[in-house]
């Protein structure tokens, strides 16, 4: 079956979902299925220059059912190229 995950993610407004979606296959090319935006806050909540991105993450294994270990593995292996690669934290 699907597994889904979601990310809160405050970014600087330079950076684009099409980046983030990209950097997201590139760091997890067997599993993730698909990479959405579902929700851009700005305002004055946040930092200056700043907007938060909620991401869903779709993950499947064709042969066997992914693990909770599996899941969070590939979660963290995503966190941290945001946060190497575009200075994301979570939100």
């Amino acid at each position: 079956p699907k597994v889904k995950r979601d990310f809160a993610l405050l970014l600087d407004n330079t950076v684009s979902f099409d980046s983030l979606k990209i950097a997201a296959f590139q760091t997890e090319k067997q599993l993730l299925k698909d990479v959405s935006l579902f929700d851009v806050y700005t305002g004055s909540k946040l930092p200056e220059g700043k907007k938060s991105y909620a991401l869903s993450f779709t993950l499947q294994d064709e042969r066997k059912t992914l693990t909770d270990k599996q899941i969070d593995k590939i979660m963290g292996k995503l966190q941290q190229r945001f946060e190497k690669d575009f200075g994301a934290s979570l939100r």
